[in-house]
């Protein structure tokens, strides 16, 4: 959606995020980013936020660095 207002956004964010052993995100934000578009990068936290990546038995949370690439289509 954002690449239709806005055809020349490029660039990088990079999460970071901890995931629970139940496999919901419990923590998210911007660790870098290069985009000048916080509005994009807020909905991105919100909706990774909102992630299951599957119950995993025997872990612990674990949080990792997680980046994104936006590219113009074309």
């Amino acid at each position: 959606r954002e690449l239709r207002n806005d055809p020349t956004l490029r660039g990088q964010v990079v999460l970071r995020l901890t995931i629970e052993p139940d496999g919901s995100v419990s923590f998210c934000e911007v660790q870098s980013t290069d985009m000048n578009a916080p509005a994009l990068e807020q909905q991105i936290v919100d909706r990774v936020l909102t992630f299951d990546f599957g119950a995993k038995e025997g872990i612990t949370a674990l949080t990792i660095l997680y980046p994104i690439d936006f590219m113009p289509a074309g």
